[in-house]
């Protein structure tokens, strides 16, 4: 029996070319199907974090009247407190977002907004005094998120 290359690669060409088709074939198969599922799994909606009152929750633990002794005066709800640094002799900074715009630090004795002086910070806390002499507020960062109970 003799050996003849040149009969072999029109057999050669047209296994890799049924073997391409079939590729692309399954490919765009693949393709079809994945476009058939996407929509699917977009159309769940995210779930919302869980919302917690402070207040509530301390008044179904028993702080009865210790909130109560909250300060009249409430500072103007544009000021929103997005951190604190502060050491232990009630010095330091806070960040302080003003009408909605880009939070700015804020040391202790300086202006905050219209008529709010930065009076002391804590742990997760800010006290503002305000410049005509009427009273004091506090700001306080809201829980984080890790520590937020998720009910099913």
């Amino acid at each position: 029996m003799s050996f003849s290359p040149t009969s072999s690669w029109p057999a050669r060409i047209s296994a890799f070319a049924f073997a391409g088709l079939a590729m692309a074939s399954a490919v765009a198969w693949g393709l079809k199907l994945r476009a058939l599922v996407a929509p699917a799994a977009a159309a769940v909606a995210p779930e919302l974090p869980l919302q917690v009152d402070a207040q509530l929750v301390a008044q179904a633990l028993g702080a009865g009247a210790a909130g109560a002794a909250t300060p009249a005066t409430q500072a103007p709800s544009s000021l929103v407190l997005v951190g604190v640094v502060a050491d232990r002799g009630a010095q330091g900074a806070a960040l302080i977002a003003v009408d909605g715009k880009p939070p700015k630090p804020v040391a202790v004795g300086a202006a905050v907004g219209e008529g709010w002086v930065l009076a002391s910070v804590a742990p997760r806390r800010a006290v503002l005094r305000s410049t005509s002499g009427a009273g004091e507020s506090v700001l306080e960062l809201p829980a984080p998120a890790a520590l937020l109970v998720k009910t099913p």
